[in-house]
């Protein structure tokens, strides 16, 4: 008997939805990652949205997520104001989170939406250094805006930051997510925004780590002029955090 191309197709597909659905729920009973103490009791408390709570399921790096919403939380609590920002943007994943977690705060998103700038590859070491204006290039304003599917509260500023920043200069910021990979815009954006920042204001940077070193060598010159510290989190590819002195 012979078999066609679509029953084999049609197999490999059904076969494809068993695997994903059964990875899923092994990451969902024996997941390494346990849910915050503060994030159960404000389930049971009904603080959390349903978006959110769907974010939470669906956002791979579970210790990322968490760490975004118990900062966004003591935000909250110690009534820190101030506009939220992301620099490095891509297709809005996380732009979707920190958006949901304060739908009343306004978000800025900056990226060149065009892949990296030539000149900020030339001096990169490490797994960076094998990146070309071509990565990360696979992203358009409208699909992340789609993507977020948010409120009226999203301001995006396409181009190389911070010759992009326009009127978002004039604002201050209670939270900053920074994922740029590279030294030259990591530098930039700790350098633009932290004067920037509320007091109690946090500045939180990803992929610190080997495989990045411009990012850790922007961070640790940075921190070296500044009176406050970082935190380090244990998510996927390292996050380090600055809250600004009050």
């Amino acid at each position: 008997m012979s078999v066609s191309l679509f029953h084999i197709i049609n197999f490999l597909l059904i076969f494809l939805a068993i695997v994903i659905g059964a990875l899923y729920v092994w990451d969902l009973l024996f997941g390494r990652v346990n849910q915050p103490l503060k994030w159960k009791q404000a389930i049971k408390l009904g603080r959390v949205s349903d978006v959110v709570r769907k974010l939470e399921k669906q956002y791979p790096d579970k210790a990322r997520f968490y760490s975004w919403w118990l900062v966004m939380e003591q935000l909250k609590e110690d009534k820190v104001p101030g506009d939220l920002a992301e620099v490095g943007v891509y297709q809005g994943d996380s732009a979707r989170v920190l958006h949901h977690l304060a739908p009343e705060r306004v978000l800025h998103l900056f990226d060149t939406f065009g892949g990296f700038p030539e000149k900020d590859l030339q001096s990169e070491t490490g797994k960076s250094a094998t990146y070309t204006p071509s990565h990360f290039a696979d992203t358009k304003v409208g699909e992340v805006l789609r993507r977020i599917d948010g409120n009226g509260n999203i301001r995006v500023w396409p181009g190389y930051f911070p010759d992009s920043a326009g009127q978002a200069a004039e604002r201050h910021f209670a939270l900053v997510n920074i994922d740029v990979d590279l030294y030259n815009p990591t530098r930039a954006a700790l350098d633009f925004f932290y004067p920037r920042l509320s007091p109690r204001g946090v500045l939180m940077v990803h992929d610190y780590n080997e495989d990045w070193a411009g990012v850790i060598r922007a961070v640790d010159e940075f921190v070296a002029g500044i009176p406050e510290s970082m935190v380090f989190f244990p998510d996927k590819n390292g996050t380090v955090m600055i809250i600004r002195n009050k």
